[in-house]
């Protein structure tokens, strides 16, 4: 058994994974949402602990993508205190520890992201900005309630987030990146070779599909900046108060040929992964960039030699709560896919985009079903007023919604 829940995170991401035989299974969970998230993710943790009659669950795996707030805010309040109730045995998360280990562009010298950071001699480090002691060594009593306020549309990024995550991860003594794959280094693609593929436990795989060093070496660039620095602001800080406002779309939805692309370098980081258990297969795909994921789709294509040049899935967890920035035709092209999946209640982001929805109706090569884990203005006409859209010679499609809002969307496969 294999079975996806999607929380009710707000604009964001809170995935409960769940795998292994029924009264048996184990779980993983990705990334906690907003901090009033915290409160669905504490339920679920406890009605675990009440099904398999324990006082404490054991996740196999806590991941943590990116440092959006909407992904690591509600991950921050459930760790803020010891939880006599969760054991975690592994986290993977790419705070400032690892992105300070990165290696200099020059030590890159061989390959083509090298050449284009050449000019960067820096290492992550010095960009960084070591304003921890070595060890992140924290008073393990701290509270960081005060960094769980969003005190201004550029703070969406987060980073005082992923620095308050770094210290509370070696303050708990909670394990880090610390699977075989990783060995406390930073969760990452290579440039070459197959792949990185992590067993857990119980049999479940997870084949990483991003972030890339360029996209890493990217957020330590930037991440001064989003700190309160005195440099100019960047590119996704800039264009942040824009994106809160959401796309302005009106019903009913009007295709355009026009693709457009994320800048934000805290989205280009994500953790993206490939779930595969009992054959089925889920891509969860946090808010990596549609460039990212389409050049890791074709590689995986490649290493399993698929016949098709798309990679067959169970579901899709669509990236950046299917903004249509990342969303893109190729990515489309290389799945081979009928069940979609959206998280967000469409607040602050207007999301989901609805060109992100037409380019699935399609390019998608299976009739497509579009899960949502809210009933929300952005969501309901996809339901209530199908006919503008099958009716403007798009293909037909089901939706799914939760059976109970306090439980988001729940997808078993067998």
């Amino acid at each position: 058994m294999l079975k996806l829940q999607m929380l009710p995170a707000g604009c964001g991401d809170c995935l409960w994974l769940e795998y292994g035989a029924p009264g048996a299974t184990r779980v993983v969970i990705i990334d906690g949402g907003v901090r009033d998230t915290v409160t669905a993710l504490r339920h679920r943790i406890q009605a675990a602990c009440r099904e398999r009659e324990v006082e404490t669950l054991d996740v196999e795996l806590l991941v943590v993508t990116h440092i959006d707030n909407d992904h690591i805010l509600g991950i921050l309040e459930l760790l803020a205190t010891a939880q006599p109730f969760l054991r975690v045995n592994d986290v993977w998360f790419n705070g400032r520890p690892q992105l300070m280990r990165l290696p200099r562009g020059q030590e890159r010298r061989g390959s083509d992201t090298a050449a284009r950071l050449r000019a960067r001699s820096n290492r992550p480090a010095d960009l960084l900005g070591d304003d921890h002691d070595n060890d992140g060594a924290t008073n393990e009593n701290e509270r960081f309630d005060n960094l769980a306020a969003l005190p201004s549309p550029s703070d969406l990024l987060g980073p005082q987030q992923g620095d308050a995550l770094s210290q509370l991860l070696t303050a708990r003594r909670l394990p880090w990146n610390q699977h075989q794959r990783w060995k406390g280094e930073a969760v990452m693609v290579p440039d070459s070779g197959d792949l990185p593929v992590a067993s857990l436990d119980g049999g479940l795989e997870l084949t990483l599909l991003g972030p890339t060093f360029e996209r890493l070496y990217k957020l330590c660039t930037v991440w001064p900046d989003v700190l309160g620095g005195d440099d100019e602001p960047s590119v996704s800080q800039t264009t942040a108060p824009a994106d809160l406002l959401g796309r302005r779309d009106t019903w009913p939805p009007v295709w355009k040929d026009r693709e457009q692309q994320d800048s934000s370098a805290a989205n280009g980081s994500s953790i993206m992964l490939l779930a595969e258990y009992a054959g089925n297969a889920l891509l969860l795909a946090g808010d990596g960039h549609a460039p990212d994921l389409a050049a890791a789709l074709e590689r995986l294509c490649r290493e399993r030699s698929e016949p098709s040049a798309a990679f067959p899935l169970a579901a899709f967890k669509l990236p950046h709560h299917a903004s249509d920035k990342n969303l893109t035709r190729a990515v489309l092209e290389k799945v081979i896919c009928s069940r979609y999946l959206i998280s967000t209640d469409g607040s602050h982001h207007g999301h989901p985009d609805q060109q992100a929805l037409l380019r699935i109706l399609r390019y998608s090569k299976r009739p497509p079903e579009l899960f949502f884990n809210y009933v929300s203005d952005t969501t309901r006409p996809w339901r209530d007023s199908k006919s503008d859209v099958v009716n403007a010679e798009f293909q037909d499609y089901e939706t799914r919604f939760p059976a109970n809002a306090g439980d988001g969307l729940i997808l078993e496969l067998n």
